[in-house]
């Protein structure tokens, strides 16, 4: 599964967060790919192969996500549930099974 890595989406969720130093990159980059995962997870079909190709409202889902577990990473039992906005972002792309 291709994963999220390199300057885009990095870029991205550092501009989202707020962050211009580059001390945080790797645990970044570590939670983009939780939540590329958690996106191909919850919506059943592959993700296009370029960070460019991902339709935007799956990209921001990602990101937002990504956002949130940065945010939430020193919380104490951190199972938080994933956020609203994150699911409805990504709920139109599911893959319906009958």
């Amino acid at each position: 599964m291709l994963t999220p890595t390199g300057a885009a989406p990095l870029a991205s969720l550092k501009q989202w967060l707020a962050i211009s130093v580059g001390q945080e990159d790797a645990l970044l980059e570590r939670l983009l790919v939780t939540a590329w995962q958690a996106c191909f997870a919850s919506v059943g079909i592959a993700l296009p192969t370029d960070w460019g190709d991902v339709p935007p409202a799956l990209g921001e889902g990602i990101l937002r996500y990504a956002a949130h577990l940065y945010r939430e990473r020193d919380r104490p039992g951190s199972d938080t549930p994933m956020p609203t906005a994150v699911a409805a972002l990504w709920r139109p792309f599911r893959e319906l099974r009958l």
